[in-house]
C-alpha cells in the first residue's frame, strides 16, 4: 500500500514537472508582453491630449459665443437697413406725389392767372367803353333819362354791371391766392420730405457702415475658429494614433490569452498522456495531476443584447455624418442611443473589463472584451460600476449613462470592434 502510494506520488510530480517545462518552452517570457498598466500608460497620454483639445474646445465655443453675438448685432443693423431703405421708399414715393402735385397746382394758378387776367382787362375795357364812348356815360344817361325815377334806374343798373365786375375780379383774386397758397404748401412739405428723406440717407449709410465692421469682425473669428479647429485636428489626429495603438494592444492582449489558454490545453494533455503511461507501467489507477493555473480571461456567449434596456431610440447612426460639435462630416465609430441622465447600461455580451475609467472624447468609458477578437465599447457614461480586468457576464450593470466627454446631451455611444475593425452596432443587436 505504501508502495502504490509513493508511485502515485512521484507520478504526479513527473506530471507537474514536464507541464512546468512545457509551459516554459511553449510560453516566452514576458518581457514583451502586454499589461494593464501600458494600456493605462497609454490611456493617461490621451487624457493630456483631451485636456489640450478640452482648452481649444473652449476657446472655440468662446469664438463662436462671440461670433453668435455679433451675427445677432449684423442681424438688427440688416433689418434696421432694410427698415430705413423702406422708409426711403416711402419718403421718395411722397416726394413724387407732391411734385405731381405741385405741377397740377401750377397749372391751376395758370388758369386762375389767365381768368383774372382776363376778367381784369374785361372790366378795364367796358370802362374805357363808358368813359371814351360815351353811349354809357354819365351825361348820357342825365340826357337821355325821361324821368328821375329813369335816370335812377339807369345809375343802379351801371352801378350793378361795375359792382358785378368787380365781385368777379375779386373772386378771381381770390382763388389765384388760394392756389398760391396751396402751392406754397405743397412746396414746403416736399422740402420737408427731401430734407427728411437727406437724413435717412445718412442714417442707412451709417447702418452699412456698421454692418460692414460687423462683417469685418464675423470673418475674422471665422479665421480664428478655423486656427482653432486645425489645432483640435492635430490633437485629434493623436488621439486617433493612441486609440489605433491601444487596439493593437488590447488585440496582442488578446492573442496572448489565446495563445496561454492553448499551451494550457496542450501541457495538460501531455500531462494526462504522460500519467496514463505510468498508469499503464504500475498497472494502477491513479488521479489525474492537478492543472496549472492559467490567466483569467471571460469568453463571450457570441450573441449580444442590447446594452440601454430602457431605450431604443438611436439619436446618430452608424458612419459618416454631421457632428454635433464641430459641424463638419466626421466618421461615426458607433450609434448613439438617446436616453435619460442615469438610465442603466449593460454588458452586451460576457466578457473581461480591459478599460474602466475617462477616456478622451468618450469620458467615462469602458472597454469589454468578449473574446475571439471581440470587443464593445461604451462611452459618455455619467458613472462606472466596474472595474479593468473584472470578469462580467452578459446583461450585467456597468454604468449609467451620461454626458462627459465630447456630448451634447445625455446618451450611450456603443461601438462593437472584430478584429480591430469598427462594426455596425445594429448588426449585432438591435
Amino acid at each position: 500500500m505504501k508502495r502504490t502510494t509513493a508511485v502515485r506520488v512521484i507520478c504526479i510530480v513527473l506530471a507537474l514537472i514536464f507541464v512546468l517545462s512545457l509551459l516554459t518552452v511553449i510560453i516566452p517570457a514576458r518581457a514583451n508582453a502586454v499589461s494593464q498598466s501600458e494600456i493605462n500608460a497609454l490611456q493617461a497620454k490621451r487624457d493630456q491630449i483631451r485636456a489640450q483639445q478640452v482648452e481649444q474646445q473652449n476657446q472655440i465655443d468662446g469664438l463662436r459665443n462671440e461670433k453668435a453675438g455679433v451675427l445677432e448685432q449684423k442681424a438688427a443693423l440688416d433689418q434696421e437697413a432694410n427698415l430705413t431703405q423702406e422708409e426711403i421708399n416711402v419718403v421718395q414715393e411722397q416726394i413724387e406725389l407732391y411734385a405731381d402735385l405741385i405741377v397740377e397746382k401750377k397749372a391751376e394758378l395758370e388758369q386762375a392767372r389767365a381768368e383774372e387776367a382776363k376778367q381784369s382787362e374785361l372790366f378795364r375795357a367796358r370802362m374805357r367803353e363808358m368813359e371814351e364812348g360815351g353811349k354809357l356815360s354819365f351825361i348820357v344817361v342825365l340826357l337821355e333819362s325821361r324821368s328821375i325815377s329813369d335816370l335812377l334806374t339807369r345809375i343802379d343798373m351801371i352801378s350793378e354791371v361795375m359792382s358785378y365786375d368787380k365781385a368777379l375780379e375779386k373772386a378771381l383774386m381770390d382763388a389765384r391766392a388760394k392756389v398760391e397758397e396751396a402751392e406754397k404748401a405743397l412746396e414746403d412739405a416736399k422740402a420737408e420730405q427731401e430734407a427728411k428723406k437727406g437724413e435717412l440717407e445718412a442714417r442707412k449709410a451709417d447702418l452699412l457702415a456698421q454692418v460692414a465692421e460687423a462683417e469685418a469682425l464675423v470673418k475674422s473669428l471665422e479665421n480664428d475658429i478655423e486656427a482653432y479647429k486645425a489645432a483640435y485636428n492635430e490633437t485629434e489626429a493623436a488621439k486617433q494614433a493612441l486609440q489605433r495603438e491601444i487596439d493593437a494592444k488590447v488585440a496582442q492582449m488578446e492573442a496572448e490569452r489565446r495563445a496561454a489558454e492553448e499551451a494550457a490545453r496542450k501541457a495538460a494533455e501531455e500531462a494526462a498522456r504522460q500519467q496514463a503511461q505510468q498508469q499503464q507501467q504500475q498497472q494502477q489507477q491513479t488521479s489525474q495531476p492537478t492543472q496549472p493555473t492559467t490567466p483569467t480571461y471571460t469568453t463571450g456567449t457570441g450573441s449580444m443584447v442590447w446594452p440601454c434596456p430602457s431605450c431604443h431610440t438611436i439619436t446618430s447612426e452608424f458612419g459618416w455624418r454631421i457632428h454635433p460639435i464641430y459641424g463638419t462630416s466626421k466618421y461615426h465609430s458607433g450609434v448613439d442611443i438617446g436616453a435619460s441622465y442615469g438610465a442603466t447600461v449593460i454588458a452586451a455580451d460576457s466578457g473581461t473589463v480591459i478599460t474602466a475609467g475617462w477616456v478622451s472624447g468618450y469620458g467615462n468609458c469602458i472597454v469589454i472584451s468578449h473574446g475571439n477578437g471581440i470587443s464593445t465599447l461604451y462611452g459618455h457614461l455619467s458613472s462606472i460600476a466596474v472595474s479593468s480586468g473584472q470578469s462580467v457576464s452578459r446583461g450585467q450593470t456597468i454604468g449609467y449613462v451620461g454626458s462627459t466627454g465630447n456630448s451634447t446631451g445625455p446618451h450611450l455611444h456603443w461601438e462593437v470592434t472584430v478584429n480591430g475593425e469598427r462594426q455596425n452596432p445594429l448588426n449585432y443587436a438591435s
